[in-house]
């Protein structure tokens, strides 16, 4: 990256802080402490996204659609539009481990979020439709794993690139799932509830967490964005100070 671009992408950084505050504390990389101060405060400063240094918007997230099998068997498909999920801003973390070594890390957050989407429930079997919203509140875990490079530009600073990622996600205790009253009168009216509740009838808890996690899943590839944003912007000892 040449000398001009470096200073620009520095500028605009400085100019989206409103109080002069960098989007970072410089931590250790064991400082769990400092390390949550300081993803609190990136957060924050973040959270509405930095267009111009390509840090995105996380809260409100929105994802246009998502699509996800209920079953195995295709029989039961759910196609979700206009997710919107929010909570994102206040997640915590929960562990990090970094291992210079390997250069791998692996980054825990805890966070509560609240889902609202257009869902259409599509029954392959009869080629039917039953449309109608989604919400939930969860109290999620999400995990990324990814490796990190150390690359030094030619003015001799040292920034991380962020290699691409692993996502995964479970719940932590029982979501709060609804739908709305249309697409239940729909799904009593046109769709077969009762070979449904014998299909998946011991399994609710399972479909709920896959259908929540694939949510959380794909937002959390938005939020390990703006990590590698970040990183290509700013120099490594703003994050750790004994890299």
């Amino acid at each position: 990256m040449r000398t001009y671009e470096v200073l620009l992408l520095l500028v605009l950084a400085a100019s989206a802080l409103s109080d002069g505050e960098s989007l970072l504390r410089s931590c250790k990389i064991k400082d769990i402490e400092c390390l949550s101060k300081s993803t609190e405060q990136f957060l924050e400063k973040t959270c509405r996204g930095i267009p111009e240094t390509d840090i995105k918007a996380i809260d409100p997230l929105v994802i246009p659609n998502l699509d996800q099998a209920l079953s195995e068997d295709g029989a039961i498909l759910l196609h979700f539009k206009n997710l919107n999920i929010t909570g994102l801003k206040n997640q915590k973390i929960s562990d990090f481990q970094m291992d210079k070594a390997t250069k791998s890390v692996i980054l825990k957050l805890n966070v509560d979020l609240n889902i609202v989407a257009d869902l259409t429930i599509e029954e392959t079997k009869t080629s039917k439709y039953f449309n109608g919203v989604y919400t939930a509140k969860s109290t999620t875990l999400a995990t990324a794993n990814y490796n990190y490079d150390l690359k030094t530009n030619e003015n001799g600073v040292r920034h991380f690139e962020v290699l691409p990622e692993t996502i995964t996600c479970k719940l932590i205790g029982k979501p709060e799932i609804a739908f709305s009253d249309d697409l239940i009168q729909e799904l009593r009216k046109g769709g077969n509830v009762n070979e449904w509740q014998q299909k998946f009838e011991n399994k609710q808890a399972e479909l709920d967490e896959k259908t929540i996690c694939k949510i959380v899943e794909k937002a959390y590839v938005t939020v390990v964005h703006n990590i590698r944003a970040a990183a290509k912007m700013l120099p490594a000892e703003d994050f750790f100070q004994d890299i």
